[in-house]
């Protein structure tokens, strides 16, 4: 279970990286970038780091396993 929840942890890191490239691309081209869609990237982004951190250093259990 722990490998899985990692292997998940990584997939987040590297769809949010994908974003971080994304809002780059889209601020660097000639058209511009929508402040709205780069906005919601950036949130996106945190939010998959947040749940990458908590799928990496979770513990599993509950009441059974507190000591």
């Amino acid at each position: 279970m722990k490998a899985f929840l990692r292997v998940l942890a990584v997939l987040c890191i590297a769809i949010a990286a994908f974003l971080i490239y994304a809002i780059v691309a889209a601020v660097t081209s000639e058209e511009g970038a929508r402040v709205g869609v780069c906005i919601a990237y950036a949130a996106a982004v945190v939010v998959l780091g947040f749940l990458a951190t908590k799928l990496w250093t979770w513990r599993g259990g509950g009441a059974a396993r507190s000591a």
